[in-house]
């Protein structure tokens, strides 16, 4: 017979609990073994988790305006998923909070454009010194002019080494992406220094572009332009071949005490033994044919710039953007003194000066400046007001290209006296481009609608119509005010009239054509 299979039963053991002294011994025990190590990724986790910084006031507010702009975008719509935008793109929208917008680059130049000056921009057609947005040298350039004040002191031995093509665009960026107050005498020194102050370096003999727009302030001023342009040589003797050159005696020597000799031939012997030690000045820029002195804000001087003009006869390119009313004195033209029989202004330019059509200080001042720049080939008179002293006239005078003296065959001899502005057919006779641009444009169309018939209104409406679109326009449209439009205009024909006097007297003196620029299109 088959056997029996009989069942198994497991026996289960009731569960017993350990007393609370050996799970209390238990838990000390494994407290006091160390933890397991950690990997790599929990250190990363760990030392991202300690470097997030705290939550600022200015970013709460970014990230509540970033917030509030998701939940009201397109009136009850839902917002595109993913995380917000960062803030490196909220800088360029019109929807950045206000601190944004007031650290944009370039703000406070002038027209607050984005952009390279006029100068700038023509000198990288014809050399391309600017590099595209795109290549990491257009980085690296503008993290200079961000951080310049620590560049300029943390590499100093090594920013004189940068080739002259960086160095000319570096000063272009430090005017577009740099405070005003950036640039000073030291750290313009130390970015050109020669061989003699550090090994391998570039120096400055092939620069032929200085970008200074914007960058003159109370630490680096048109006087401290002017100690850059020159260096003053050692005491040399003069020999046969440094006859041509002009030399002049130290100011010590001028100083120093006169010793009285005894006799006449004593004091004759010893003058005809002594021989004079004589300071030659060497050009740091010897190569120097453009300079860019736009957007000067409150370091214009006209007295500094006539001071300056004498080591500027090599200049072909000149940028005067946005520099106020010639005057060599500005603060008294409001001032004047109450004699017995009338009361005279203390400055040359009174304060009526722009009603009574008064240019006689402003057209001295250019013709001044004239005279020593008369190499210049491309004149940028962006956004100045004082145009009317470029072709200003003496009422006494008749005005060529307004009277019929010439016409009519008659003797030059007939007009009394000469212009007391710059002479457009002697001194800046080589000029063939002049810019008048106003640096904005108005946008108010109702405005100009609603003005008399004119040539100006008409051509600006049509221009409108054909550019207004544009991307490359819209930086420039502007409203100007209530009375913005009209005012333009009324500039806008007196750049017309000067651009029209200039061409008359280049006609009458069988001058070179200059073409004038009124930057929208409109030239003569």
């Amino acid at each position: 017979m088959p056997r029996k299979h009989k069942p198994i039963y497991a026996s289960i053991k009731p569960r017993t609990t350990n007393p609370p002294t050996l799970e209390s011994s238990r838990n000390a025990a494994s407290s006091s073994t160390p933890p397991p190590p950690q990997t790599v990724n929990d250190r990363i986790q760990q030392l991202r988790r300690e470097q997030t910084p705290r939550a600022t006031p200015q970013r709460r507010d970014e990230v509540t305006e970033v917030a509030g702009i998701r939940r009201t975008l397109g009136q009850g719509r839902r917002p595109p998923p993913g995380p917000a935008a960062p803030s490196s793109w909220l800088s360029r929208s019109r929807w950045a909070p206000e601190y944004v917008r007031k650290s944009r680059a370039y703000a406070g130049h002038g027209n607050g454009v984005g952009r390279f000056c006029k100068l700038a921009r023509a000198h990288d057609e014809e050399y391309k010194r600017l590099p595209s947005s795109r290549s990491l040298v257009h980085q690296c350039l503008r993290t200079f002019a961000l951080h310049w004040e620590e560049i300029s002191i943390y590499e100093q031995h090594y920013l004189s080494a940068l080739p002259v093509a960086l160095k000319e665009a570096l000063l272009s960026y430090l005017s577009l992406y740099g405070e005003r107050s950036c640039m000073d005498f030291k750290s313009f020194k130390i970015l050109f220094q020669g061989d003699q102050e550090v090994e391998g370096a570039s120096g400055s003999a092939d620069v032929q572009f200085l970008d200074l727009t914007g960058l003159l302030n109370e630490g680096y001023t048109l006087k401290d332009l002017e100690k850059s342009l020159q260096r003053s040589g050692a005491n040399v003797a003069v020999t046969s071949s440094m006859a041509d050159l002009s030399r002049s005696t130290s100011k010590r020597q001028d100083k120093a005490l006169v010793e009285v000799a005894d006799s006449w031939e004593d004091e004759a012997e010893d003058s005809s033994s002594s021989v004079l030690p004589a300071t030659l000045t060497v050009p740091i820029f010897p190569n120097l044919t453009r300079l860019s002195l736009a957007h000067p804000g409150t370091a214009a001087s006209w007295t500094d710039l006539l001071a300056l003009s004498p080591h500027l006869k090599t200049l072909t390119h000149l940028s005067l953007a946005y520099w106020p009313r010639p005057s060599t004195t500005p603060n008294a033209a409001t001032t004047s003194m109450v004699a017995r029989h009338a009361t005279v202004s203390l400055g040359g330019t009174h304060f009526y000066a722009d009603l009574d059509d008064d240019w006689h200080e402003a057209a001295n001042i250019l013709r001044r400046l004239s005279l020593n720049t008369y190499c210049l080939k491309w004149l940028d008179l962006e956004g100045c007001t004082w145009l009317r002293a470029l072709t200003w006239d003496l009422p006494s005078n008749a005005p060529p290209y307004t009277s019929n003296v010439f016409m009519s065959g008659a003797d030059e001899w007939v007009r009394p006296a000469s212009s007391p502005g710059p002479d457009w057919n002697a001194a800046w006779r080589q000029i063939e481009y002049v810019n008048f641009f106003q640096g904005w444009i108005p946008k108010d169309t109702k405005s100009l609608q609603n003005m008399p018939a004119g040539v100006v209104p008409a051509q600006l409406m049509q221009w409108l119509r054909e550019h207004g679109k544009k991307d490359a326009v819209k930086g420039l449209l502007g409203d100007g005010g209530a009375y913005g439009a009209v005012e333009w205009v009324e500039k806008e024909k007196v750049a017309r009239s000067v651009g029209f006097a200039i061409q008359s007297l280049r006609k009458v003196g069988s001058g070179v054509y200059c073409r004038v620029d009124y930057g929208w299109g409109g030239e003569v």
